[in-house]
């Protein structure tokens, strides 16, 4: 039993598993990659439902792996911070070259683009709220942010939450705070989701030539693939775990907001815009950031694959249980509102803005900092520089979402 709750054997037992799901083809939609992710949830069910329910509240001795699960999840946090370093990191030093180009002509595009998702996630949930009788309206900023997979916007929620009260260590306000962690909880895994499959459904929905895209976006970006030999650099892992390194601390860096608090940009949002932007320069002094993109791409591709994993398997089975239970509401909000910023984002970037898709479904994802996202995105497109438009829209998305939290706790429901 223990075998099959040890969070290896688990990880890679997904990732099989995925990859003959992701085969699967449905009227020509393949999941490809998201075979991990799902893999990962029907595991989850699997040994919750089989190895770990039947000892709580059983009145049954409890084994040491069951206390282990209940207490840290089936698979430990760090699992997820070490795989989101190296994919993150990766992608960004993948991205770098072209990072400048992508931003030259597009910078307030992505700028616009970034409040035009966030408000339409928010405006998505407000409306919902409203409209749909029964919902703890305290729950709302926990939905919008586990809907756009923002844990900045959620820690910022649960402080501003607690604020509230005359006692911010009340009853009152603790059962607060627990309707905000319970509403992001609940919509967290079915954004991942949601994003995930948007962004493969998006161009068979509207027909978009990726072919030509690519092409439309190499010719912008100077048909580097056309003129530059292969780089012969090799992987330098002392410029690798710098990036690492240097990106970790510029993420815990905190912006102060007043009377709300500090935000940050986290490890994600750090470590990606020390990639592109290192990356970019080359190197610095002796550190070479200028990386052999067939190393580089099996780094991200690894990481890819067992950082889906990671969010199947410790989301699966909340997942599943929140379906069918009497929190089905807030799933179907925090869909919507998913779903909501997405179509918009795609709309108004594409049509209003007339961004390039490889680039706009990078920026979608990016708004809503969401980095499964950013992975789905890259596979679907075969381009990395997919992580140029994500790094440009992420930091703004990042304080637009801290905004209209506050914003969406001071309206009336």
């Amino acid at each position: 039993m223990e075998l099959l709750t040890n969070p290896l054997f688990l990880l890679c037992l997904s990732i099989f598993l995925g990859q003959f799901l992701g085969r699967i083809s449905l009227a020509k939609f393949k999941l490809g990659v998201s075979g991990t992710l799902f893999a990962g949830m029907g595991l989850s069910c699997f040994v919750y439902r089989c190895l770990v329910s039947p000892y709580v509240n059983g009145g049954r001795a409890v084994p040491a792996y069951v206390e282990r699960i209940l207490q840290q999840g089936l698979i430990d946090k760090a699992y997820f911070d070490f795989l989101l370093l190296l994919f993150v990191a990766s992608v960004g030093l993948l991205a770098a070259q072209d990072v400048a180009r992508v931003f030259r002509g597009n910078g307030v595009k992505f700028l616009i683009l970034a409040v035009v998702i966030t408000s339409a996630g928010a405006g998505t949930a407000y409306l919902l709220f409203r409209m749909i009788p029964g919902l703890d309206s305290r729950a709302i900023t926990g939905v919008y942010t586990g809907a756009l997979t923002s844990s900045p916007g959620l820690g910022v929620a649960l402080e501003s939450a607690a604020k509230q009260f005359a006692d911010p260590l009340s009853q009152a306000a603790r059962e607060a705070q627990a309707s905000v962690g319970l509403g992001y909880a609940v919509a967290y895994p079915f954004s991942v989701i949601t994003v995930i499959t948007g962004i493969q459904l998006l161009p068979k929905l509207f027909r978009i030539d990726l072919g030509h895209e690519t092409s439309t976006l190499l010719e912008h970006l100077g048909g580097r693939e056309a003129v530059e030999p292969p780089s012969k650099s090799g992987f330098d892992i002392l410029g690798f775990v710098s990036v690492c390194l240097i990106g970790f601390l510029v993420g815990r860096l905190s912006l102060p907001l007043g009377e709300v608090g500090q935000v940050s940009l986290g490890t994600t949002g750090g470590v990606l815009i020390t990639a592109l932007l290192l990356g970019s320069r080359g190197r610095l002094g002796p550190l070479k950031f200028s990386i052999d993109e067939k190393a580089m791409n099996v780094v991200k591709q690894l990481a890819l694959y067992f950082f889906l994993a990671y969010v199947g398997l410790n989301y699966g089975h909340q997942a599943v249980t929140a379906m069918v239970g009497p929190n089905a509401l807030l799933v179907l909000v925090g869909m919507s509102t998913t779903a909501m910023s997405i179509l918009v984002g795609f709309l108004f970037g594409r049509y209003g803005l007339g961004l390039n898709w490889v680039l706009l479904s990078g920026a979608i994802c990016g708004a809503m900092t969401s980095t499964p996202g950013l992975g789905a995105a890259i596979d679907a497109t075969g381009r990395n520089e997919a992580a140029g438009g994500y790094g440009a829209t992420y930091p703004i998305g990042l304080l637009c979402k801290v905004t209209l939290v506050l914003l969406l706790q001071q309206l009336p429901i």
